[in-house]
């Protein structure tokens, strides 16, 4: 009975220490500070990421990051204005059908525009960059997001589960390595 109850004391204390540090088990230490969030360092990494994937020279970088920076800007307008007219169903409660209707419709039409912009601007990137690298810069623009995203993860999970295309610029065939 004796031991019996040493071990029911043992799990208990496993458990207070446990509820004590929530990372124990994924091998987080507590005392690691999280990096902080600046506009400016993940614009950085974004850039860095996609000149890497993309393969683009410094030449073609420095033409065609100032258009990304402007295309991004013009959307982040579209999608504060999205926000905006989603607010307003949030704070007010007594909203007719009518006006849901309206916000739907200004918040579509809104994703149209968003989508137009970024239309134009690729022909803009066409006239900096080759065609192969404009789709190219696009697929590491949204594998950067989903990367980006996976760091707020917690650390127990898989954090590099999507594994898109390996692209291969170095040949001129249509070879795609996937690993």
């Amino acid at each position: 009975m004796k031991r019996f109850g040493l071990i029911i004391y043992i799990l208990f204390l496993c458990l207070c220490v446990k509820a004590q540090n929530p990372n124990w088990n994924r091998g987080q230490q507590q005392n690691q500070p999280r990096a902080e969030f600046t506009p400016e360092l993940y614009k950085k990494r974004m850039n860095d990421f996609v000149a890497r994937e993309a393969h683009l020279t410094e030449a073609e970088g420095t033409k065609f990051f100032p258009l990304l920076d402007e295309m991004q800007a013009k959307q982040r307008n579209i999608a504060k204005q999205q926000r905006d007219i989603m607010m307003k169903a949030w704070r007010n409660t007594n909203i007719s059908e009518s006006d849901y209707e309206e916000m739907v419709m200004r918040v579509t039409a809104l994703d149209v525009e968003s989508r137009k912009v970024e239309q134009t601007y690729y022909k803009k990137f066409h006239s900096v960059l080759s065609w192969k690298k404009v789709y190219a810069v696009r697929v590491a623009l949204q594998r950067f997001q989903v990367e980006a995203l996976n760091q707020f993860r917690p650390s127990g999970r898989d954090n590099n589960r999507w594994q898109g295309p390996r692209w291969n610029f170095n040949n001129n065939n249509n070879n795609n390595n996937n690993k």
